[in-house]
């Protein structure tokens, strides 16, 4: 089954953009990612993809591979895929930002059958301060029970400490890859001390053959009930311009089993990196 994304149903969307509010900056990574659902319905999967991705976009299919390479190998498919973005977060510097929600992928236009999943991208502007998608994972479920409730989520304010030296980017995310680190880490021990100390309330849980999980207690609560412990191994990370989000991923075993992993990190008051969302995805057997 593949996964999603977006054209210029605005050609704009694709093109340089003019400074914008707070408010606004959220609402337009949101129309990035409705346009590129858009894009899909016109030209299909693979030329979606292909539209929107760089040399080093990744896709999760089941592990981290080049975007272009994947797709550049697949056949066109007549299979539609519609996504619909319920929670979604931006960068102060309006170059970084990702959006999550359930997809519907049906292997036609005229097909009864219908797949259901959560989908997760990662955006992130180019040179030319173009969108393209940074990362795209998702995981299969059944046909949802439960509605999200939107959550899209604007920078409180637009100011930040420009940085562009490569040492003190390189710095600023390690110390994000650190933080991946002590959290691997305190799991090996403890699940639940590591999910107390590093979610937040609002945190959410995308998980193979589960609905989104929305919340720490209830998060927990699954780890918990289901007698599950990850062990996880950090790889990769990458942060925004302004520095207060960024994203890591890895591998991970649980119960034997392996997986892929992708935390998206937020700072907190007091330079605390939380995770506001994990995804696994089951790597290849």
């Amino acid at each position: 089954m593949k996964l999603f994304f977006t054209l210029a149903f605005s050609m704009c969307m694709w093109m340089p953009a003019f400074a914008q509010t707070a408010t606004e900056q959220v609402s337009k990574l949101i129309e990035v990612q409705r346009g590129f659902n858009k894009l899909i319905q016109e030209k299909g999967i693979k030329k979606a993809y292909l539209y929107v991705t760089d040399e080093s976009s990744i896709v999760f299919r089941p592990g981290p591979v080049s975007s272009k390479a994947y797709y550049k190998q697949q056949p066109d498919s007549e299979g539609t895929l519609e996504l619909s973005p319920k929670y979604a977060r931006i960068a102060k510097s309006n170059d970084w930002g990702f959006t999550s929600g359930p997809y519907v992928f049906k292997p036609s236009a005229d097909s009864e059958a219908e797949f259901y999943g959560t989908y997760v991208t990662i955006w992130k502007k180019n040179r030319r301060n173009a969108w393209r998608m940074a990362m795209d994972a998702g995981i299969p479920h059944k046909k949802p029970v439960r509605q999200l409730k939107e959550s899209f989520i604007s920078p409180v304010s637009t100011k930040y400490l420009h940085q562009r030296s490569e040492s003190r980017l390189k710095q600023r995310e390690d110390i994000v890859m650190s933080s991946d680190i002590l959290m691997s880490t305190i799991m090996k021990a403890d699940n639940r001390v590591a999910q107390n100390e590093f979610l937040t309330d609002d945190s959410w849980l995308i998980f193979p053959d589960n609905e989104p999980i929305v919340g720490k207690k209830e998060i927990m609560a699954f780890w918990k009930n289901n007698s599950l412990k990850a062990i996880t191994k950090p790889e990769k990370v990458d942060r925004s311009l302004s520095g207060e989000i960024a994203y890591t991923y890895g591998t991970a075993s649980i119960l034997a089993k392996q997986y892929n992993y992708v935390r998206i990190w937020e700072v907190q008051p007091g330079y605390k990196w939380s995770v506001i969302l994990e995804l696994f995805t089951v790597a290849e057997q």
